[in-house]
């Protein structure tokens, strides 16, 4: 493979009398340009600040205000707003900053600033999910599950008191508890409050059995004879990149599950032996990193087995990476209970990992939560690591026109800087669950029509497993970022006494699994390997999850039209990647390690501010070559109060020598909404292209301005 590296930044006359004077009345709101809407959940503040609960007017017993600029937010102005003792909390579209700002007379001192539109308090009305606070008389007293996010400092007392039972805390400066419907408005109200929302509980993103197969059903013995898809990593193209002798050396990759085998060190399943590093306990309650359940070892056998126990026929991606298993089972719950992001995500790192695998998540229909928030924000505050995380395992033909219903994403998959996955379909066609969809246990509901009824769970490598969940993301993100085999997966089996056969028994040391859950493992187990590759072809001591995230995205291979043909319908996919079914396409590794490619990898540590540009390349490509171009960045953390989730805002722009531009994802204009974009081009005839990235919008930039990642391909 060839490539090149480019450094890091540093980084009528008698009517006349009457027309004068309507002339006169309009001109003030002529004058005077309507501000754009702010952009909550709870609906669009327009100009007359929603009529709706008036909003401006309401106590503002926090002290806390929505201040939204008259055009971009610049950094030298938010400084103006902290020299009179303003605390920035949160960014809002458009162009609006959540504040804290103590003492009499604030909304004046914010309102006196010439670039400052407007100034609106913030708080009870504004700060519940919609659907949380609307109750009957008989429902008052119904008890529902909360999270409840509060302000540095804030007097949390108070507030918990109200809850009937306390969950604790998940993440920083936030709860989650039992509270009374009743109850909900009074919690809003309280000092302190920033935002209030349903508290989902999570799951691992696994397909049990009993999901699948009714009672008396059972899974199909093994066969006797080896494949070489039962790992899932041939569809995945690694053999190239094993013979480069890319193979995981020197990556640690931590994954947050239901733990490992029996949790020891010295006693531990063959196939982690010299791959395991570290192992934590941080369920709820937890005292072991054992797993109790199967869902964690098969998960890490995915990653990193090494495959001693199958004379390396059945491995993971990275098989010589090392392992940093953190057990999350709570046996308190009698499930997955996560700590917060920081937690989680900072104990891996402190462990060495800079790729974290997560195969859980909660059914949230694709909107942006507080846990997505957390997941962004860790990302951003650490850009060098990659969280992943599973889509789900919603998807469902819930309208019966044989194509799978988009609207189904996980939380947190839908955060905007993870990379989160998708399942395609593995090839086994024996072992494991082999019924059609329409057979299972709801299928004839959630799967019965055609071509989706009569397909097999693991036909077509082609295809995309029905159950997947799909995109976009509740703001219009494209997700899942890319996807990989999730069907009747044959990875490590935990040894602990009261673990599951999963989709059943391969042999005593393996089982076969399903879901986005196994999808996930493998694409962490890709991305270390894609990791190690870069490092050594570019010799950079550190590389972005940004510029991580380009290059598989980059280098999948688009799984248009699918496993049942382009069909008017869109089946399967409706357009070419990228889509909210299969992203930007399926995993492949060797497309990235040796594939007769040229590469150009671009890592930019500091970035762009608003309305700055950077010329990142001119390519000289001849007629017939493809040009693949990606940008990737990890933005600033979104607010979950907000109904849209980018903030920093990008810009890709592809030029040919003929002043032609070229938009990204499908685009006829400027993507306001994703911060992974990318331009698919195809030369007709010798040009020479150029490719820029501007600053269109920073407003919570690092230092003013946001970090980003390009990878151009060309073949």
């Amino acid at each position: 493979m060839k490539s090149a590296w480019k450094q890091m930044g540093s980084f009528g006359t008698r009517s006349f009398g009457l027309f004068a004077v309507m002339v006169m009345l309009l001109m003030p709101a002529v004058a005077s340009a309507e501000p754009s809407p702010i952009q909550l959940k709870v609906g669009a503040i327009g100009v007359d600040s929603l009529s709706l609960l008036a909003v401006g007017d309401t106590k503002n017993q926090s002290n806390l205000w929505l201040v939204q600029w008259k055009s971009s937010i610049h950094e030298h102005e938010k400084r103006k707003l902290q020299a009179i003792g303003s605390t920035v909390l949160r960014y809002i579209p458009n162009n609006t900053l959540l504040v804290r700002l103590l003492g009499e007379g604030s909304k004046a001192k914010l309102a006196r600033f010439d670039f400052v539109e407007r100034v609106i308090a913030y708080g009870q009305g504004l700060n519940v999910e919609p659907g949380l606070t609307g109750f009957g008389i008989f429902s008052a007293n119904e008890n529902i599950l909360v999270t409840v996010v509060v302000y540095d400092g804030a007097d949390t007392q108070p507030i918990l008191s109200l809850f009937k039972a306390e969950l604790g805390r998940v993440g920083k400066n936030i709860f989650a508890g039992r509270i009374t419907r009743g109850d909900v408005s009074r919690l809003a109200a309280m000092e302190g409050v920033l935002w209030v929302e349903r508290y989902i509980p999570v799951k691992s993103f696994h397909l049990k059995r009993n999901e699948l197969l009714t009672e008396g059903d059972e899974p199909e013995a093994a066969p006797t004879e080896i494949t070489g898809y039962e790992s899932g990593t041939k569809i995945l193209n690694v053999e190239k990149a094993y013979a480069a002798g890319v193979d995981g050396t020197g990556q640690f990759i931590a994954y947050a599950d239901t733990g490992l085998d029996k949790g020891s060190k010295t006693d531990i399943h063959l196939d982690f032996i010299g791959n395991f590093h570290t192992g934590r306990a941080l369920g709820l309650g937890g005292t072991s990193w054992g797993d109790p359940h199967s869902h964690g070892t098969h998960v890490a056998g995915s990653i990193a087995g090494n495959g001693a126990n199958s004379g390396g026929a059945i491995r993971g991606t990275a098989y010589r990476a090392k392992l940093v298993v953190q057990g999350m089972w709570s046996d308190i719950f009698n499930n997955l209970f996560p700590p917060g992001a920081d937690t989680l995500f900072n104990n891996a790192y402190q462990d060495g990992a800079r790729i974290h695998s997560n195969s859980w998540g909660r059914e949230a229909n694709g909107r942006y939560d507080t846990m997505a928030r957390q997941v962004d924000a860790y990302m951003f505050e650490n850009q060098d690591f990659l969280a992943i995380f599973a889509a789900g395992n919603s998807g469902k033909d819930l309208n019966h026109d044989g194509i799978i219903d988009e609207g189904s994403l996980s939380s947190p998959g839908s955060a905007k800087n993870s990379l989160t996955v998708g399942s395609s379909k593995n090839y086994l066609i024996a072992g494991g669950i082999q019924r059609t969809m329409q057979e299972l246990r709801g299928g004839e509901k959630n799967w019965g029509v055609e071509p989706i009824a009569s397909s097999r769970l693991s036909d077509h490598e082609n295809g995309l497993a029905a159950f997947s969940s799909r995109g976009p993301a509740a703001d219009g993100r494209v997700k899942p970022d890319v996807v990989a085999p999730g069907t009747n997966i044959v990875a490590a089996r935990s040894r602990n006494s009261k673990a599951g056969e999963g989709w059943g028994a391969f042999n005593d040391h393996y089982l076969y699994m399903g879901g986005t859950s196994m999808s996930t493992p493998l694409v962490a187990g890709a991305m270390g390997l894609i990791r190690q590759h870069i490092l050594a072809v570019t010799g950079a001591g550190k590389l972005s999850a940004a510029l991580l995230k380009a290059a598989v995205v980059n280098s999948a291979f688009d799984l248009y039209p699918g496993q049942f043909g382009e069909r008017s319908r869109g089946q399967e996919h409706p357009t070419t990647r990228p889509n909210n079914h299969q992203g930007y396409g399926r995993v492949d590794v060797d497309a990235m390690v040796d594939s007769g490619r040229t590469y150009t990898f671009v890592d930019r540590e500091i970035g762009l501010a608003t309305g700055e540009s950077e010329d990142v390349a001119k390519l000289q490509v001849s007629a017939g070559q493809v040009i693949r171009v990606t940008l990737a960045y990890t933005d600033a953390a979104g607010a979950a109060l907000a109904s849209k989730a980018l903030v920093n805002d990008l810009d890709l722009k592809v030029v040919n020598a003929a002043g032609e531009q070229f938009f990204p994802n499908h685009g006829s204009t400027a993507d306001r909404t994703n911060n992974v974009e990318q331009v698919d081009y195809k030369a007709q005839a010798d040009t020479t292209l150029s490719i820029r990235v501007k600053g269109h919008n920073i407003p919570m930039g690092r230092s003013g301005k946001q970090p980003y990642a390009i990878v151009v391909s060309v073949e």
